[in-house]
């Protein structure tokens, strides 16, 4: 039986559109709690705790070690005195994800046509 796409090209489109979908989720996360210290708080916290349960199992560690990083972020930007810097570090990976994301997607595509 002939896959239509091969596993590492699978495995390069999923590690593409997960980058994506973290650098946007990123990006809203600093939308929603630019400045608010109890949103910041209270939403870093749940990402926080989320990250770690990833982070203990072992295929996971390093998106668990990812979403720990920027859950420590969004709670580090509702602080007043260092906000300021967290949600620039913020706003810097959450580009970089969605920047390596899309390159990772689109050199999937570009390999595909040829």
């Amino acid at each position: 039986m002939s896959d239509l796409m091969k596993k590492e090209t699978r495995g390069k489109l999923a590690l593409g559109a997960s980058g994506i979908g973290g650098g946007a989720g990123i990006l809203l996360l600093m939308g929603f709690v630019a400045g608010h210290f109890l949103p910041a708080l209270v939403i870093g916290g749940l990402v926080v705790w989320g990250s770690w349960r990833l982070f203990q199992k072992p295929n996971s560690a390093l998106v668990g070690m990812v979403g720990l990083a920027a859950g420590l972020l969004v709670v580090a930007s509702g602080i007043p005195i260092v906000g300021g810097l967290a949600s620039l570090l913020l706003g810097i990976s959450g580009l970089g994800l969605l920047a390596g994301g899309v390159l990772a997607v689109w050199q999937v595509i570009k390999n595909r046509r040829s």
